[in-house]
C-alpha cells in the first residue's frame, strides 16, 4: 500500500473516530477485562467519578445489571464472535442505570489469541426506561384488567372479537359461540339484536359516543331438590370506541357489570311499591295524602268513588288550610293538630258536601270516621299527613234510626198501651218496661217477681196464664192469650199477654213477651159490632149497592145488594178488585185514585160487555180515610136510552134526506128551467118559421133543424135523469175496492183512447190502497178523469196522468193530476163543476162529466176541488168521507 493511500485511510479513521466520539461511548477492553482506552462520551457518562479510567476493570466502571449475562457475552467474545444487543450497566455510586445499544467487536493476534475488544454504544437510557415503564404498566394494567370484577372485551370496528378478560370469559361461559365458533358473527345473533346489545354496538360505532344501558343478557339456573328454576341475569352494558392519532376508530370495548342483585332488588322494590300502591288504591276505605302545606298529593279510588271526584286533569286544586268547606267543618284544625302533636288522631265528623261543589259532587250530608296521622316521606324526608276516610253514613243513620225506633217503640207502646216483660226462669225475677207498670197501675221501678206479677190476674185468668207459661217452659211453645187483671187501683182490665221462650246454648233460660191493655179496644169493637149491624140493616133496605173500603181496595163493609151485583158472597178484608175482577181494565182504578188525591166525589158509568151490564158508580171519600162506593144497575135505562137515541138518529137522517131531496128538487127545477128554456124557445121559433115558409124545400130545412133541437133536448133530459138517479140512490151498496184494481179495469175499457192519445198513466196507492165505496161510482169517477185528461191534453207535450191516495184526518184523499191545457180558475173556477159547462173549444166537450163526478162524490158525503193554471195542467182533489 503506498503512502498516499495510507494517509487517506488514516484520515478516514480519524473522521470515523471523531464521529463515534460525537454520539457514542467507546471503550477498549483488553483480554484481562481492563479498560485500555475510553472516549469523551464515556468520561461524561461516568461523571462525577474521577479518572483515570484506564487500567481499571471494565466491570468496576460499568457494573453489569445482569452479571451472568455479561459473563456469557464475554465468553462469546473470546470465542471470536461479535455481540450486538441492548445492555444495562450500573454506574457511579448511586448505581445509576445506563442503557446502551452496544456493539462489541473482538480482536485477535496473528496467532489467534484474543487480545482485546472494542465496545461502541449509543446511550438509549431515557428511551429504554420509558419502554420498561410502559411494559411494566402494560403488565400492571393487564393484570388489573384481567382481574377486574367487570367483564371487559375488545372488538374490532367490524365486531370481531379481539380479546377479553377472565371475568368476561366467565360471563359468556366456556360453551359460548365466542369460543366454539371461530367465525361467529355476534352482531347478527337474534338474541343480541333482541336484547339491544347489538344495537348499542352499532350506535356507538356510528356516533363515536359511549353508550350505556341495562340489558337482560341470559338466564341462570338454580336447583332446589328436584326443581330447577330460571332466573334472569341483568348487566349494565357500556360500549365505547377508541381512536388512533388520526381519529380513526381503532377498537370498540364492551364492559359488562353484573347488576342482577341490584336489578332484582329494584324490581322487588318496584313490585313492593306497586303492591303497596295497589293495596292503598284498593283499600275499602278512603285514603288521602297531603303535603305539609295542606295540598292533596294523592287519593285512592275508594275516595274518588266516594267523592265522585272528576278526572285529576279537570279537578279543582284543594288545600285543606284555605278551603271554605274544610274551614267550615274544622278540617284545617285537625290537619294542624296532627302535624303539631305528631300523633294519630281519630274523630267522627258530620259534613254537608252540598255546601261546596268545586271538588266533589256528593251533594249530601255524610258521616265520616277520620283517622289522621303524620308520616315522614322516606325519599324526600318531608313530613306528610295521611287521612283514612271511612264513610259511616249508613252505620250512623242506622244507629240514629235504631235510637229513633227505640223512642218510637216507647211512644207507640205508650199510645198503644203495650208493655214488655221478661222472666228469668232460674231466679223467677221479672223485668217490666215502664208501660207494663202503667198498665198495672203500679209505680215504676217497683220490684216485681213472678208471684207478684201473677197476683194481678183474676183466679180464672191466673190459672190460664200459669198453664200457658208451664207449657212454654216444658215444650217451648209460645202463647198469645186475652185475660183479665185487676190493677193496683182495683180497676178491671182486659189484657193481651204474649210470651215466647229464650234459649242459650240449647237451654231455656228466659221467657219474654208483651202485655197490651185492650180494654178500650174491646169496648170499641163491641160498639163497632153494634154499629155495623145497624148500618147493615140500613143499607140492606135501599135499592142500591154499597161498599166501604180502604184506599187499597180492601173491603170493610158490603150490603146484600152489592154482593148480588158482584155475584157471590164476599168476606170482609178481601180486595174489591179480586172479588169483582170485572173492574180490572176499566176506569174504576183511575177514578179511585182521583177520588183519593182530590178528596172529591167521582161519578161515572162502566159497561161490562161479558154480561151486557151497565153500572153507575159514585166514589166518595170519608173522614176516616176510607172510600164509600155506591153502585147501581142502570142496564135497563141505558138500553132504553140507546133505543131512543137510535130512533132519534133515524128521524134525523130522514129529515136530512127530506132536506136534501128538497134541495135537489130546487136544483133540478133550476137546471131544467135553465137548460130547457132556450131549446124550447128555439123549437117554437123553428115551428113558426116552418109553418110560415112557402117553399117545401125551406120547410124541409126547418124540419131538419127541429129534429136536431129535439135530439139535444133528449140528451139533456137523459143527463138530468142520470143525475137525479145518482142523488136519489144514496144507499147504493158499498164494497171494499182496490184503487189499483179498479184503475186497471177502467184502463181496459178505455184501451183504444189511451193508446191513440199515447197518455202515460202512473199511480201511487201505497199509503192507502183500499177504499169502501160503490164500485159503479168509483169506476165512473176514474173514467171521467182519464177521458178529461185525454180530451184536454196539450199538444206541446206527451200527455200524462198521475193518481195518488193517502189518509188524512180519518178521510181517504185521492188526487188526480194531469199535464193538459189547464183552466183559468179565476174566470171559470166557480163554474167548473156546473151542468153542461165547457171552457175549451173542444168539439167533444159536453160539460157533463165533472158535474156527474161531483154529484157522485157529494152523494156519498164527500167533496171535490180543483187546482189549475192555464198551460200547466189540472189537479183534482177528492175527499172520501169516512162513516
Amino acid at each position: 500500500m503506498n503512502v498516499v493511500m495510507l494517509e487517506q485511510h488514516y484520515s478516514h479513521l480519524q473522521h470515523l473516530e471523531t464521529a463515534i466520539n460525537a454520539f457514542a461511548l467507546s471503550v477498549t477492553i483488553d483480554a484481562a477485562g481492563a479498560v485500555t482506552a475510553v472516549n469523551t462520551q464515556v468520561i461524561a457518562a461516568l461523571q462525577p467519578s474521577d479518572g483515570p479510567f484506564t487500567g481499571c476493570p471494565f466491570t468496576a466502571l460499568f457494573r453489569p445489571a445482569h452479571p451472568e449475562h455479561w459473563q456469557n457475552l464475554w465468553k462469546t467474545l473470546t470465542e471470536g464472535k461479535p455481540v450486538q444487543e441492548q445492555l444495562c450497566f450500573l454506574i457511579n455510586a448511586a448505581d445509576t442505570q445506563l442503557w446502551l445499544e452496544a456493539g462489541i467487536t473482538p480482536f485477535f493476534s496473528e496467532t489467534g489469541a484474543f487480545t482485546h475488544c472494542m465496545l461502541i454504544g449509543i446511550d438509549i437510557t431515557e428511551r429504554k426506561l420509558t419502554e420498561i415503564k410502559r411494559a411494566r404498566n402494560e403488565v400492571y394494567y393487564g393484570q388489573v384488567l384481567e382481574n377486574l370484577p367487570l367483564g371487559l372485551q375488545q372488538f374490532s370496528p367490524d365486531g370481531d372479537n379481539m380479546d377479553m378478560n377472565s371475568r368476561q370469559r366467565q360471563i359468556w361461559g366456556k360453551h359460548h359461540a365466542f369460543f366454539t365458533q371461530p367465525d361467529y358473527k355476534w352482531l347478527k345473533d337474534p338474541f343480541y339484536r333482541l336484547n339491544g346489545l347489538a344495537g348499542m354496538f352499532e350506535e356507538a360505532r356510528k356516533t363515536g359516543k359511549t353508550i350505556k344501558k341495562e340489558i337482560l343478557l341470559s338466564y341462570r339456573e338454580k336447583h332446589h331438590e328436584n326443581i330447577t328454576r330460571l332466573y334472569p341475569v341483568y348487566f349494565e352494558a357500556t360500549i365505547f370506541p377508541l381512536t388512533d392519532q388520526q381519529r380513526n376508530m381503532d377498537n370498540i370495548f364492551l364492559i359488562l357489570d353484573d347488576i342482577t342483585e341490584k336489578k332484582l332488588s329494584e324490581l322487588s322494590l318496584q313490585k313492593s311499591e306497586r303492591l303497596l300502591d295497589n293495596i292503598i288504591e284498593n283499600l275499602p276505605i278512603g285514603y288521602i295524602q297531603f303535603d305539609n302545606f295542606g295540598f292533596i298529593r294523592r287519593i285512592n279510588q275508594t275516595q274518588r268513588f266516594f267523592f265522585n271526584s272528576p278526572h285529576p286533569v279537570s279537578r279543582q286544586p284543594f288545600n285543606v288550610m284555605n278551603d271554605e268547606l274544610a274551614t267550615m267543618f274544622e278540617l284545617d284544625k285537625l290537619f294542624v293538630q296532627a302535624l303539631e302533636q305528631n300523633k294519630l288522631l281519630r274523630v267522627e265528623k258530620r259534613i254537608d258536601f252540598s255546601q261546596d261543589k268545586r271538588w266533589t259532587t256528593v251533594d249530601r250530608e255524610v258521616y265520616l270516621d277520620l283517622t289522621v296521622f303524620p308520616v315522614i316521606e322516606p325519599v324526600d324526608k318531608e313530613m306528610i299527613v295521611v287521612a283514612l276516610v271511612n264513610d259511616i253514613t249508613d252505620k250512623k243513620l242506622q244507629e240514629l234510626e235504631i235510637k229513633k225506633n227505640q223512642e218510637f217503640l216507647q211512644q207507640t207502646g205508650t199510645i198503644g198501651k203495650i208493655g214488655g216483660w221478661e222472666l228469668d226462669v232460674d231466679s223467677g225475677q221479672v223485668r217490666w218496661t215502664d208501660q207494663s207498670y202503667h198498665i198495672h197501675d203500679c209505680p215504676v221501678d217497683t220490684r216485681i217477681d213472678l208471684e207478684k206479677a201473677l197476683g194481678y190476674y183474676t183466679p180464672e185468668a191466673r190459672e190460664s196464664i200459669e198453664g200457658l207459661m208451664r207449657q212454654c217452659i216444658e215444650t217451648g211453645k209460645p202463647f198469645d192469650a186475652q185475660l183479665t187483671i185487676i190493677s193496683s187501683k182495683q180497676q178491671v182490665k182486659r189484657v193481651r199477654s204474649i210470651g215466647q221462650p229464650g234459649y242459650e246454648n240449647g237451654r231455656m233460660v228466659r221467657m219474654y213477651g208483651v202485655v197490651q191493655d185492650i180494654t178500650e179496644q174491646l169496648e170499641i169493637r163491641d160498639a163497632l159490632t153494634r154499629n155495623t149491624e145497624l148500618m147493615r140493616l140500613f143499607f140492606d133496605t135501599i135499592d142500591m149497592g154499597y161498599a166501604a173500603m180502604e184506599k187499597s181496595g180492601n173491603l170493610n163493609f158490603l150490603n146484600r145488594k152489592a154482593e148480588k151485583m158482584i155475584g157471590h158472597p164476599v168476606a170482609m178484608g178481601n180486595n174489591i178488585f179480586e172479588e169483582f175482577p170485572r173492574l180490572s181494565g176499566t176506569v174504576f182504578y183511575a177514578r179511585l185514585q182521583e177520588c183519593i188525591q182530590q178528596q172529591a166525589s167521582q161519578s161515572f158509568g162502566i159497561y161490562f160487555p161479558g154480561v151486557d151490564k151497565w153500572y153507575d158508580f159514585l166514589l166518595t171519600p170519608m173522614q176516616d180515610g176510607g172510600i164509600s162506593v155506591f153502585m147501581r144497575d142502570i142496564t135497563d135505562s141505558r138500553k132504553l136510552q140507546k133505543e131512543l137515541r137510535k130512533a132519534n138518529e133515524q128521524l134525523s137522517n130522514l129529515n136530512k134526506n127530506l132536506l136534501n131531496q128538497n134541495k135537489q128538487l130546487e136544483d133540478f127545477a133550476h137546471i131544467t128551467s135553465h137548460n130547457l128554456r132556450a131549446p124550447i124557445a128555439n123549437l117554437k121559433a123553428l115551428m113558426q118559421m116552418h109553418n110560415e115558409a112557402a117553399a117545401q124545400q125551406e120547410r124541409d130545412l126547418y124540419l131538419g133543424m127541429v129534429h136536431e133541437v129535439i135530439k139535444k133536448i133528449d140528451e139533456t133530459l137523459n143527463d138530468l135523469v142520470e143525475v137525479v138517479q145518482i142523488r136519489k140512490d144514496v144507499n147504493v151498496e158499498k164494497e171494499k175496492l182496490l184503487f189499483a184494481e179498479r184503475l186497471q179495469k177502467v184502463r181496459d175499457v178505455l184501451l183504444v183512447d189511451i193508446e191513440t192519445s199515447n197518455i202515460q198513466i202512473t199511480y201511487d196507492f201505497d199509503d192507502e190502497p183500499v177504499i169502501e165505496y160503490p164500485r159503479v161510482y168509483l169506476d165512473s169517477i176514474l173514467q171521467n178523469f182519464i177521458t178529461n185528461a185525454i180530451r184536454y191534453r196539450s199538444s206541446e207535450r206527451t200527455p200524462a196522468l198521475h193518481l195518488r191516495s193517502w189518509k188524512e184526518n180519518d178521510n181517504i184523499i185521492l188526487s188526480v193530476e194531469d199535464n193538459g191545457v189547464g183552466i183559468d180558475m179565476e174566470r171559470f173556477g166557480n163554474k167548473l163543476f156546473g151542468f153542461r159547462k165547457t171552457f175549451h173549444k173542444n168539439k167533444d166537450a159536453k160539460g157533463i162529466g165533472l158535474f156527474i163526478t161531483k154529484t157522485q162524490v157529494e152523494a156519498m158525503g164527500g167533496n171535490i176541488r180543483a187546482e189549475s193554471h192555464p198551460g200547466e195542467g189540472t189537479k183534482f182533489i177528492i175527499t172520501f168521507r169516512s162513516e
